[in-house]
């Protein structure tokens, strides 16, 4: 049996001018994470990592923590985010001016409350492909890319191996909703409840892959760290 953890990056820097870097609470989230890792004991063979600035930080930050043992980092781009800009763009647009208008459209990444409830609106959209651009890639091959992309490395890597994968959100809850078998649907909505720097992990082996920790948290839920946990 092989172990796959997959790892939600750190708090980003919501409402400025570059969201995709980690805030100073998000590095503080990691390093804790990468000191869980080493503390175990635990040999890691390689971390895996999307494109993504947030995602890369925190890879590199996990295996900094690793000290000499760190493993090699691998780079890759199925494991970037959904785009969510694209996706509230075109969902904005089906929209009357008077829905905008209540929605407080566009001052919305300045209220995190507002902003996520219309995330969570479009994605459904997204989801339910009411929603569709040139430039917006569609919810079955962003299904798709993550879901093969995992059945490479599973494959590649072979047995009795212990992996990272450094990502986001919505790859994290499509993964688990896959591996449970539930509905689309599902998946988007596992992605709300994902935790920043926190860990999912997969048992794997040939013909099986097992969800066996969903969404942990056990190097912030600490007496003088719960108030790290964040979301967004």
């Amino acid at each position: 049996m092989s172990t796959l953890y997959l790892v939600r990056h750190g708090q980003a820097s919501f409402g400025t001018d570059h969201y995709d870097q980690l805030s100073a609470r998000g590095r503080e989230q990691v390093k804790l994470l990468g000191g869980y890792f080493a503390e175990s004991g635990e040999r890691i063979d390689r971390i895996y990592t999307g494109t993504l600035q947030r995602q890369r930080e925190t890879a590199e930050i996990v295996a900094s923590a690793l000290g000499p043992a760190a493993p090699p980092i691998a780079t890759e781009g199925a494991f970037d985010e959904y785009d969510s800009d694209v996706i509230l763009r075109e969902f904005a647009g089906s929209l009357t001016a008077a829905q905008l208008a209540e929605a407080g459209w566009p001052e919305l990444r300045h209220d995190r409350r507002k902003f996520q409830f219309f995330l969570e609106r479009a994605a459904r959209a997204w989801v339910e492909a009411r929603i569709e651009a040139e430039q917006m890639l569609p919810w079955k091959n962003f299904h798709g890319r993550i879901t093969q992309a995992l059945r490479q490395i599973m494959e590649s890597e072979g047995r009795s191996k212990t992996l990272i994968v450094s990502t986001s959100g919505g790859v994290i809850g499509t993964t688990v909703a896959h591996v449970l078998g539930l509905s689309n649907h599902m998946g988007i909505e596992l992605n709300w409840a994902v935790h920043n720097a926190s860990i999912t992990r997969l048992i794997y082996s040939a013909d099986k892959v097992s969800l066996s920790m969903f969404n942990a948290l056990p190097h912030l839920e600490r007496e003088g760290r719960r108030e790290l946990i964040t979301y967004r």
